[in-house]
């Protein structure tokens, strides 16, 4: 199950209230969702984007059993087109909410190839429907490009010898599951980064998932839209667990208040309590900031 992470701080700065309309823009598996629902009451209504088609209907079947369905306006499709959908429901939000962190539900049940603990194919496609894999990432791309991103998008520090072990492994055979694109890593890298607190996998698994699903552009064009569509006064929470997918959003939000559009809601970032980190330790690198719009 997949824990909403500063879901208390996200009813709080939204101002949730009976009868405002509200956008999920990262639907998931429903957390936000079910919640920003019971406040709104009936007379509001939620707007929740998902991209990814199977959890949209396990996550819709869930909302219109919780008894939403007529609250709720649910639509499979990627929040970089928010403001078209907005546009064709004639939907003016007064809350926008992004949780741009993996879902459980990826890494545990989805067969793609999201976590280096499991041995599944190389895929990671948030949509089945989109070109770019893993697999082709993998197996495809030069030494240099490869370096490039795991470097940039995975912030690791052994990202040339990485992409060269790789490019060797793939020699012999093509590289075509997580467990072999872990051993891979694993001859790469010194004896003491494997006994780190951190795996030594993870960052390679996060820059490989950011290229095949463009999630860094994708946040720029989500976030830039949102702020285009938000009604005089509502505000955008934006929940990111990485340091690249921050300090997009913080630079948006700069230029933004800069042009006079919007203000902070909150100085600064807003991070989970002690209580929630501890119950919930992935919360643990959440950082949510959060927007108000001040002119149209």
């Amino acid at each position: 199950m997949h824990i909403p992470v500063l879901l208390n701080e996200v009813i709080e700065y939204l101002n949730l209230a009976s009868g405002k309309n509200i956008v999920d823009a990262t639907l998931d598996g429903g957390g936000y969702a079910l919640a920003i629902l019971e406040k709104i009451g009936p007379e509001g209504k939620l707007l929740g984007i998902e991209l990814d088609g199977e959890l949209f209907k396990q996550t819709e079947t869930k909302i219109h059993e919780a008894g939403f369905e007529k609250s709720a306006i649910l639509v499979n499709d990627s929040y970089v087109n928010l403001k078209t959908i907005c546009e064709e429901k004639k939907f003016e939000p007064d809350g926008i909410v992004f949780d741009l962190g993996l879902s459980s539900w990826h890494l545990e049940a989805s067969g793609r190839g999201f976590s280096f603990k499991k041995d599944e194919p190389l895929d990671m496609r948030f949509s089945p429907a989109a070109a770019k894999t893993a697999l082709g990432v993998v197996n495809q791309y030069g030494p240099e490009e490869l370096e490039k991103i795991i470097g940039e998008y995975g912030e690791e520090q052994f990202a040339g010898s990485i992409a060269r072990s790789i490019v060797k492994a793939r020699r012999e055979k093509p590289l075509m599951t997580t467990l072999e694109l872990v051993k891979a890593i694993e001859t790469s890298v010194p004896e003491w980064y494997k006994h780190r607190k951190i795996h030594f996998a993870t960052k390679t698994f996060q820059a490989i998932r950011i290229e095949v699903n463009d999630e860094l552009n994708n946040v720029k064009k989500g976030v830039a839209a949102a702020i285009d569509v938000l009604k005089k006064d509502g505000r955008l929470a934006v929940v990111s667990f990485q340091g690249l997918e921050d300090k997009i959003v913080k630079e948006i939000f700069k230029k933004e208040v800069k042009g006079g559009r919007i203000k902070l809601a909150v100085s600064g970032t807003i991070r989970p309590k002690w209580a929630e980190q501890r119950e919930n330790p992935r919360s643990k690198s959440a950082k949510m900031k959060v927007a108000e719009k001040i002119k149209v």
